[in-house]
């Protein structure tokens, strides 16, 4: 088939879940033997610099500019329009020309959406192209804001959150109904988007290849977080563990130490760099990153989709302690191969159980590589996408 794949930031440097994502099935297409052409916006955030000759050869890729900033009078004048201004901001006229040139240029079979900030070209693609429009959901974005205007204690801030995210739900459910099919990478998500569409659905979830990931000795009484700390979801996960969680762990065992790492550390994290926390920041190789320390933590209150690094990190044989809405959307068993917790005391005897029973805790790492192992490999994945694909392109 021939497939164009459009992406609201670019799938290169591999270094957040979302580049991962698109990676991961830009890769899965190439391989089954699809004519790829890759289409991105690129951001302030998020630039289209340093992209492997051989991805550009694979996919023909090319990117748009697309200042997707938060602005103060398009986003007051939001508050009397009925539209997302989560949305808006990703739409160009720029982007939409050259959108239009493509799909009048190439007889395309599949036209795959990454995810919702790219749906607003929607109507247009529809309209000039006979491609099957397929989004692939790698969350459900409105459960995200859902979580973050929860999480605030300022009453203006909450009301303003609770607006953006009725508008960009409202949004969201009516897109899905739109598509021709559609892709999650979670069943958490495949059974929100059935009770909205009565289209093609499938959970194809991110693939890991385990012979890439070795599990090696670690250094003894270190804690980590990893993820991208220019979200809001993240930075408040980690501002409530250091609040709530830490001082309970230096309380009893004070040689623990604490890394964090992740593109966009906010300024005022690097004023807590000390004896037990160390702010690593941006890291060139995440796996090499996960891979020296002993216990990841996960302690996310707001999202939905699937966090990649947690798979990455099983597939090292980490043991990870997580939140339920840290792990939602991966399949997993609690104390089996993976830890939940819910509170700060949780969460703090979690830690000093595995530091007080390393075996056992080591077991619980082992058990999460044979759960990547046994639900998450390439070559299944690969053969499910492209099935679910030819499904939809001869529907």
């Amino acid at each position: 088939m021939n497939i164009l794949q459009i992406c609201s930031k670019p799938p290169f440097p591999k270094k957040d879940g979302y580049a991962l994502a698109v990676n991961h099935i830009s890769d899965a297409l190439i391989n089954k033997g699809h004519k790829l052409k890759v289409m991105a916006i690129s951001t302030p955030k998020h630039d289209a610099k340093d992209i492997p000759s051989q991805y550009l050869s694979n996919t023909d890729f090319e990117h748009i500019f697309i200042d997707t900033n938060v602005k103060i009078l398009p986003a007051f004048q939001s508050l009397f329009s009925k539209s997302s201004y989560n949305t808006n901001r990703f739409y160009s006229n720029s982007f939409a020309k050259r959108l239009k040139e493509l799909i009048k240029e190439n007889s395309f079979d599949i036209v795959l959406l990454e995810g919702l900030y790219v749906c607003p070209y929607f109507e247009m693609i529809s309209k000039n192209s006979n491609a099957k429009i397929v989004l692939r959901a790698h969350n459900i974005e409105s459960d995200i804001w859902k979580g973050l205007a929860k999480q605030t204690n300022n009453l203006l801030k909450k009301c303003y959150l609770n607006l953006l995210q009725k508008k960009l739900s409202n949004y969201e459910k009516a897109i899905v109904l739109k598509m021709d099919g559609i892709i999650c990478i979670s069943e958490l998500d495949e059974n929100w988007m059935k009770k909205q569409s009565a289209k093609d659905i499938s959970t194809i979830p991110f693939a890991i290849d385990t012979k890439n990931y070795e599990i090696v000795s670690t250094e003894k009484n270190t804690i980590f977080h990893i993820g991208s700390m220019d979200w809001r979801a993240n930075i408040d996960g980690v501002n409530w563990f250091l609040n709530k969680v830490f001082p309970l762990i230096n309380q009893q065992k004070k040689e623990v130490i604490l890394h964090l790492a992740g593109r966009g550390m906010p300024d005022y994290f690097n004023d807590l760099s000390g004896e037990n926390i160390m702010i690593d920041g941006e890291v060139e190789n995440a796996k090499a990153f996960m891979k020296k320390y002993n216990l990841m933590i996960v302690p996310l209150w707001s999202g939905s989709g699937i966090r990649i690094k947690i798979l990455e990190a099983m597939a090292l044989g980490k043991t990870i302690i997580s939140t339920t809405i840290g792990a939602s959307g991966i399949n997993y068993q609690n104390k089996k191969n993976i830890l939940i917790a819910d509170t700060a005391e949780q969460f703090a005897n979690q830690i000093f159980w595995c530091f007080n029973n390393p075996l056992e805790s080591q077991k619980i790492g082992e058990n999460a590589k044979l759960n990547i192992q046994e639900n998450y490999s390439s070559e299944t994945i690969e053969l499910n996408l492209s099935a679910f694909l030819n499904k939809i392109q001869s529907s």
